[in-house]
């Protein structure tokens, strides 16, 4: 929209208002209709009106600006599931608000400003470099607006950007917060730790009756079993039902002889090329030849090696020096050419190795053909038989039927959830155009006909719901070993922290980390320098220096580690502290995003502060005019 087009966008106030499109309604709220709004107003901000007009003409253009971005056509109710409607008019009683805080303000914006800022506006300048007239209108006829309308616009917006700057233009962060900011950001720790793991726990041996119940009790949801459908399948694609063995020989061999290119491997040769600098140069080098010099020594008495001048393996058609290619595929295996003027200058051409162009007999590639040939075909017919089909399935045919009468096979699959799998969790192999059938098969039912589905490979695939089996709990019997196996893992897990809240216990009683680790058999492991913002080497984990800046020097904690089974008890053995100096250069960004949080805070209490001042009242009868019921 015209926000995009403004000099301004990149600035946090654009984001801002961006922003406000988004919550504007968590900070007015919309009120039911109130008498008193016009029948001509969609909404009402203190003694600014917003027409239907102006709604609708936002509403419309942020459409084609969405119809733009996702490249296809959107509904109504489509748009009033993106929300188009409630940011259209959050917006609008946003900028509705600042015109009536405006004018109670008498803050106004001379012609010649306008005029200013517009001309000096980036999205307008031509090709010279200044405001361009015919880019002008043709950006405003991109955007739905005529030059009357975007001026308006551009006024208003002149004035919310004068509140705006007046109300947070100045505001920075405090130099107290900054120094805060460097030292969380920059403060680094030396770690000493020990990865403690499951093997020092034991083995976990399997829980009595008592304890597996209670645990599948508790866990019941993680083994419900998710509903299941039995679907029937038809599947009509030209590859499935083209017959090769009708294809006579005769339409194989002129398809082969057409498309002979298709099985021919062009002849390549390995090129070098030895450059001159001028004529006479290269003259004398093809004398050397002459005389019965190898391609090598005159390369060498050239100044150069042979890799010097390998330009590579090449096809004729992949040469882009036409006198070069010339050349090099008129010469013998390991010739080498006259003197020949090439886009670089003088140069002698030499081939080595040459591979003869290679082209499949038909006999090798006739199945192949006859395939191609049959599925062509059987596309020319798909359409005929959609037709045929169509018309069995509205006489009440089944597919089973219909595939019998046209000598197809149908599939069956017993159980298949919304994901794909089967009963025993396993993927359902070969399921044909997955993302549009299991869908569609779960929206439908028993003894519904569903439209067919379309294939890649233009042809159908017909399906019927077999059967429905509901979601329901399982048994402990038919997952016991999976239980079994769950609370084994859990049992190990849950030891495994609390031996490593022991040692954390021990470390906290005073005891020192070396006498811990030596209790349990353990290796100290030491990480220097890490900062919150380190990613971590194994085996210290993300978690484990996200502990490890939760309390001063001698802090201890547990983690998980890096690895599954494995927890960290970690000590820290150094804090440093950075240092601060007002206005270095790393803290010119930070520093920009607080005051820009800032800004945003006191703009904030100032648009709630204007709710309370002015209210907001909404015509819901002409909103939904516009924009369709429901909304």
């Amino acid at each position: 929209m015209l926000d995009s087009m403004r000099k301004y966008a990149t600035s946090w106030v654009a984001y801002l208002f961006m922003g406000l499109l988004v919550i504007s309604f968590g900070v007015w709220g919309i009120a039911d209709i109130f008498r008193g709004i016009g029948v001509h107003s969609v909404a009402q901000v203190g003694g600014t009106e917003i027409s239907a007009v102006s709604f609708d003409r936002a509403y419309r253009r942020e459409i084609a600006n969405l119809q733009r971005r996702l490249n296809q056509q959107v509904t109504p109710d489509q748009a009033r599931m993106f929300g188009i409607p409630n940011q259209v008019l959050g917006r609008l009683i946003t900028e509705a608000a600042f015109a009536d805080a405006a004018q109670d303000m008498r803050i106004g914006v001379s012609d010649e400003m306008l005029l200013k800022e517009i001309g000096a506006d980036p999205a307008f300048q031509g090709p010279s470099g200044g405001f361009d007239r015919a880019t002008f209108v043709r950006l405003l006829q991109a955007n739905d607006l005529n030059e009357n309308l975007y001026v308006q616009e551009r006024h208003a917006l002149e004035l919310r950007r004068q509140i705006v700057d007046a109300l947070s233009g100045g505001a920075k962060a405090p130099e107290t917060l900054l120094q805060a900011l460097n030292t969380y950001r920059s403060e680094a720790r030396t770690i000493r730790y020990m990865v403690v793991p499951a093997s020092l726990v034991g083995t976990v041996a399997d829980p009595n009756a008592d304890e597996l119940a209670a645990y599948f009790d508790e866990h019941k949801a993680d083994w419900r079993a998710p509903e299941y459908r039995s679907v029937t399948l038809l599947k009509v694609d030209p590859a499935d039902i083209a017959k090769p063995a009708d294809v006579s020989e005769e339409d194989a061999r002129a398809r082969y002889e057409a498309q002979k290119a298709r099985f021919t491997t062009p002849e390549t040769r390995h090129v070098y090329q030895l450059l001159f600098a001028d004529r006479p140069s290269a003259e004398t080098a093809r004398a050397k030849l002459n005389g019965g010099a190898s391609f090598e020594t005159v390369v060498a008495e050239a100044g150069k090696t042979l890799a010097d001048t390998d330009l590579g393996v090449f096809k004729r058609s992949d040469m882009i020096d036409q006198a070069v290619a010339d050349a090099a595929f008129a010469l013998p295996e390991n010739g080498s050419s006259e003197v020949v003027d090439g886009r670089l200058g003088p140069v002698i051409v030499h081939v080595g190795a040459i591979v003869p162009e290679a082209v499949k007999p038909f006999e090798a590639v006739a199945g192949e053909v006859r395939q191609e040939i049959a599925t062509s075909r059987a596309a020319e017919e798909i359409g005929s038989m959609h037709d045929a089909i169509e018309d069995a399935r509205a006489g009440g045919a089944s597919l089973e039927e219909v595939a019998q009468s046209h000598q197809l096979t149908v599939r069956t699959i017993d159980a298949v959830d919304r994901q794909g799998l089967d009963e025993a969790g396993t993927a359902v192999a070969d399921l044909p155009v997955k993302d549009q059938l299991l869908p569609a098969a779960f929206d439908s039912d028993v003894g519904i006909d569903n439209a067919a589905l379309r294939t890649p490979g233009n042809g159908y695939v017909w399906f019927a719901v077999a059967g429905v089996e509901a979601a329901r709990d399982r048994t402990l019997d038919e997952v016991r070993d999976k239980v079994v196996a769950a609370w084994k893992a859990q049992t190990a897990r849950d030891r495994l922290t609390a031996k490593a809240k022991e040692l954390q216990e021990r470390l906290g009683k005073g005891e020192t980390l070396d006498a811990v680790a030596a209790s349990v058999s353990l290796p100290i492991q030491t990480a220097e320098g890490q900062q919150r913002s380190t990613t971590p080497a194994a085996p210290l984990s993300a978690d484990a220096l996200r502990a490890a800046f939760g309390g001063p020097k001698g802090y201890a904690a547990v983690a998980p580690g890096a690895n599954e089974g494995e927890q960290i008890v970690l000590q820290v053995a150094d804090v440093t502290e950075p240092a601060y100096f007002s206005g270095a250069p790393d803290l010119a960004q930070p520093s920009r995003e607080l005051a820009d949080g800032l800004q945003n805070d006191l703009l904030q209490q100032y648009v709630g502060e204007l709710q309370n001042a002015v209210g907001v009242r909404v015509n819901q009868t002409a909103l939904q005019q516009i924009v369709g019921a429901g909304s």
